[in-house]
């Protein structure tokens, strides 16, 4: 702030730069005094370069108390701004520590939200990120008496129908995201972050700084891209590039993909053919290309033997198991993911693994009933070879035999 301060050096400028350092003068010295050396040395050039300006009685008392502070010349109120400065620190710590006790952040500095200066100075021209739908309309001159520059206008009319468009897609997408009763602030937030990024990693770094990666902002940024995936027309990888990139940042987001699935299969009924196909590829991206998340414990939930197994079920099953079967080259990767592993086991972990051995056979049974008359399944072909070593590996009661 005070560089800034000193590149532009108007009069208002001296008045804050006194200000400024009455208040702060003497915690910046102990605090970083490389950094008021470089301040000294910035006024000290700005004198030779500004006769005049400096030659005034405010610039005069302004170089002079800079100097005071060099030599740690101290006066009375010096020691007033400085118990009101370790006041508000105090506070400040204070409201930090009861944030991250309280849950919203694991630590105290990520309850802090990450405005930088130029994020403030530029917020007339590229809007306020951390404020939903508070975007520029493109009124960059509505402080300023000066006319725009003939010169200029062709550029100015470009910046203008650019922010102009922008304001128009935050708009519209705030508006998508009521119909898709994204309910909340946050939810809406995260869903514009998300349809709004230019990439999966312009799109992470939004969530970050706006901490929707924190607690249950990451819960609820895992279930809007899931829901923002499954309305696409067809599966875009970023929601896949996307997930891999939050999990890889935040391990615990894995499970919290696995809930949401659990929670998706629970709603079956109630969607689209093309939301399912879409989740279907997501979780074969995950568990696949990204190696995220293991296919058992997610599917685990899932009755696949079930008589009553309803349409979009089959869909989503058949969808997932066909592209990992047409995936690998080697069969033996495939038969890797549901290979049993072999650990020594105590009595509490009796029913997880009679669970594992429910999910395996149901498998066995939907790849014998539904996979092995796919078209796909013919002589030779890739999905034939990963067919079979996927069931040798779940067969239990030899079912390679029927082959």
């Amino acid at each position: 702030v005070i560089r800034h301060l000193i590149e532009s050096f108007s009069e208002v400028d001296i008045e804050c730069l006194l200000i400024l350092l009455s208040h702060c003068g003497r915690s910046l010295r102990s605090d970083d005094p490389l950094a008021l050396k470089e301040i000294v040395l910035l006024v000290q050039k700005k004198k030779a370069q500004d006769t005049k300006l400096m030659s005034s009685s405010r610039a005069e008392y302004m170089i002079s108390a800079i100097m005071d502070l060099k030599n740690n010349r101290r006066k009375k109120q010096d020691t007033v701004f400085s118990e009101k400065a370790s006041k508000f620190r105090k506070l400040l710590g204070r409201i930090k520590s009861s944030a991250a006790k309280s849950g919203a952040s694991k630590t105290s500095s990520e309850s802090s939200l990450r405005i930088s200066l130029q994020d403030i100075l530029n917020a007339e021209t590229k809007g306020r990120w951390w404020k939903v739908g508070a975007s520029w309309v493109g009124n960059q001159y509505r402080f300023t008496d000066a006319p725009q520059v003939e010169g200029n206008n062709e550029e100015n009319t470009t910046a203008l129908s650019k922010t102009e468009a922008e304001h128009g897609e935050d708009e519209y997408l705030l508006k998508i995201a009521s119909k898709l009763r994204m309910n909340t602030d946050r939810k809406r937030a995260i869903f514009c972050i998300i349809m709004g990024g230019t990439d999966c990693e312009d799109t992470f770094e939004k969530l970050c700084k706006s901490s929707m990666l924190q607690n249950k902002s990451e819960r609820d940024a895992i279930r809007v891209l899931m829901e923002c995936c499954g309305h696409e027309k067809s599966y875009n990888k970023f929601y896949g590039h996307l997930a891999a990139r939050i999990c890889e940042y935040q391990p615990q987001s894995k499970f919290s993909l696995q809930l949401a699935y659990w929670d998706t299969f629970k709603q079956f009924d109630s969607m689209g053919a093309r939301k399912v196909a879409n989740l279907a590829k997501l979780l074969f991206h995950l568990v696949i290309t990204h190696q995220t998340l293991k296919i058992l414990p997610v599917i685990k939930t899932i009755d696949i033997p079930d008589e009553d197994t309803d349409e979009n079920t089959l869909i989503f099953l058949t969808i997932l198991f066909s592209s990992i079967l047409d995936h690998f080259e080697d069969p033996a990767e495939a038969k890797a993911l549901f290979a049993r592993h072999i650990s020594q086991r105590s009595d509490d972990d009796e029913t997880e693994g009679d669970q594992d051995e429910g999910i395996r056979a149901g498998l066995l049974v939907f790849f014998m009933e539904t996979l092995k008359s796919s078209p796909k399944n013919t002589k030779g072909s890739r999905f034939r070879k990963n067919f079979k070593a996927i069931v040798k590996e779940l067969d239990t009661d030899g079912f390679e035999g029927m082959f």
